[in-house]
């Protein structure tokens, strides 16, 4: 008769432990058994009531839930060497104007670069502590580059266009990719790319496949000024270049005449869960309708900096109880693939709107929320997976500044190791 197997446990201790749904604890650590976490406490304590848990010490770290990048376009990694290339490396700071010149570079990027590129962003999530990603997947082809990815989150298969026999046709290779999943731990999820690129007939289209099939839909949505103009009155930047380049006619879609949320939400088209991205020129009816769909709303400060489309209004939606995630859009428009990154800018860009531990929370647990995977990921708990990062700093602080000083730090943030659901995956 076979011996029973023995589950071993494992206690990972680190100077600091911030389990982000609980208070920081200094000296802590967290016990781990097949994958699952089973504690969370003072190192001590856990020490003294599993004796028999294999330590693991970090030393002095910083141990956390691992950042969640809720909206990333990670084919576009590359893209400065392919606007380089392409002899225009210079981004405009006008959003159509960067629109069509995103586009035109994009268009002479083949499959196999796309593919390299996306298995770059894959690769350097991971390296900057990012356990989870909300990805937009244009290139169909290239879903190979997932398979052996061990990050958890959604791919967003993106649908744009005013063509509804082409609408139609993409819907079906994306329902035919989505039999099995992209990776062990990715989902699939459906991406209409904004109000402004889908006509009102498409977007119907979309949004219907979206529940008959229950995929979370993810949108780019009241991103910029002209966004909004040309939904109220189908006039601007959008109709007289974007919409002639594409050569779609405006005047075959009548614009709703109202916000580009209200769009949406008076047709019943979002639905809870939905994530959109960006929600920059909202108004409290605005907000209101969000809060009452259910959907989360996923912030990208340094692109919205960079295209100077302007602020979200954070209080706001923490005023609603929206619940917030942070992304990092592409390198199109950002400098890294790093939550860090794009959390210390946030802390500034929307200073005193949030506290630090509060900004903690969206850049980890808010992501999970609104990719739909908090019950696996984004905090240190009983029953969670034990998915974590570990990161030291040039100098760890004293416990009442730690928060604040995580926040702060940006690339100066050291990723040592990125555990999921117990696996080391950075090794």
């Amino acid at each position: 008769m076979p011996e029973p197997v023995i589950s071993k446990q494992t206690l990972y201790r680190a100077r600091y432990v911030l389990p982000i749904i609980s208070s920081l604890v200094e000296d802590g650590a967290v016990l781990v058994e097949s994958g699952l976490i089973r504690a969370v406490g003072y190192y001590r304590d856990l020490a003294e009531t599993h004796p028999e848990a294999v330590l693991v010490d970090f030393g002095e770290s910083v141990l956390l839930p691992p950042m969640v990048n809720a909206h990333a376009h990670l084919e576009l990694t590359a893209f400065s060497d392919w606007a380089a290339a392409a002899g225009e490396p210079l981004a405009p700071q006008n959003f159509v104007d960067w629109i069509l010149w995103l586009v035109r570079i994009r268009m002479d990027v083949g499959e196999d670069q796309l593919k390299a590129s996306l298995e770059a962003g894959l690769k350097a999530s991971l390296l900057a502590g990012t356990g989870a990603v909300g990805d937009i997947f244009t290139s169909l082809n290239a879903v190979e580059a997932y398979l052996e990815s061990p990050l958890y989150g959604q791919v967003f298969a993106e649908v744009l266009g005013h063509d509804l026999d082409l609408i139609e046709a993409r819907l079906l290779s994306i329902k035919s990719l989505t039999v099995k999943p992209p990776a062990k731990n990715l989902g699939w999820g459906l991406s209409p790319h904004a109000t402004y690129t889908l006509s009102a007939s498409a977007t119907d289209l979309v949004f219907a496949f979206a529940k008959e099939f229950a995929l979370r839909c993810t949108i780019h949505l009241a991103e910029s000024e002209p966004e909004s103009q040309f939904l109220r009155d189908g006039t601007g930047a959008i109709a007289d270049k974007l919409f002639s380049t594409a050569k779609w006619d405006p005047l075959l879609s009548q614009p709703p005449g109202c916000s580009p949320v209200r769009s949406l939400c008076s047709e019943g088209r979002l639905k809870e869960g939905d994530l959109i991205v960006h929600g920059v020129h909202v108004n409290p009816a605005d907000v209101a309708m969000l809060k009452q769909r259910g959907c989360s709303v996923a912030l990208c400060p340094r692109s919205n900096a960079a295209l100077n489309v302007g602020k979200a209004p954070v209080t706001d939606y923490l005023n609603a109880g929206i619940p917030l995630a942070l992304g990092t859009d592409s390198l199109a428009s950002s400098d890294s693939l790093s939550l860090w990154d794009e959390l210390a800018f946030a802390v500034e860009w929307f200073a005193e709107t949030a506290e630090p531990r509060d900004w903690l929370e969206i850049a980890t647990l808010g992501g999970a929320k609104a990719l739909g995977i908090e019950k696996r990921m984004g905090q240190l708990a009983p029953g969670q997976e034990a998915s974590f990062q570990v990161v030291t700093l040039p100098s760890l602080p004293q416990v009442d500044a730690l928060e604040e000083t995580l926040c702060a730090s940006g690339n100066d943030v050291n990723v040592t190791h990125l555990y999921l659901a117990g696996e080391n995956v950075l090794l």
